[in-house]
């Protein structure tokens, strides 16, 4: 691994320790957003060994999402997210199957969004935190 390979793991690293549960979540998004756009190049390059390995990584974070959700404290929240995950990893299959890059198109925009709803909830629990008496219930863990 070369020098700029380590720094950037590195880097990766302390963002992800650094984070709040729900920055990881936005984190976890934003890596299955870069593995999909990896995934359609490789479909249009028609590299299946590349679009199989990427979109694996996809439902690897995919099923992250799932496991980090706080299912005793989350409420409906929670169990709205396990059914879009839900639905994200049959069309992530079914997209794979068919070769449609659309539909993984669609998938990664729905991806920014989760992204974002977590980044929000993060600044939102930012601000909270600093009022007196407040306390935080997360939605992952």
């Amino acid at each position: 691994m070369n020098t700029y390979a380590k720094s950037a793991d590195q880097y990766l690293a302390q963002r992800v320790l650094g984070a709040s549960p729900e920055q990881q979540a936005a984190l976890l998004m934003e890596a299955g957003q870069l593995f999909l756009g990896k995934a359609i190049r490789a479909m249009e390059q028609k590299e299946p060994f590349e679009v199989a390995r990427h979109l694996g990584q996809v439902a690897k974070i995919i099923n992250e999402s799932v496991i980090r959700l706080n299912m005793e404290d989350g409420g409906e929240l929670v169990q709205n997210l396990l059914k879009i995950y839900a639905w994200w990893t049959s069309e992530l299959f079914e997209a794979g199957s068919s070769k449609d890059t659309a539909r993984l198109r669609v998938l990664s925009h729905h991806m920014g969004q989760i992204r974002e709803a977590w980044e929000q909830l993060h600044q939102k629990n930012l601000k909270a935190a600093s009022t007196p008496g407040y306390e935080l219930k997360a939605m992952v863990v």
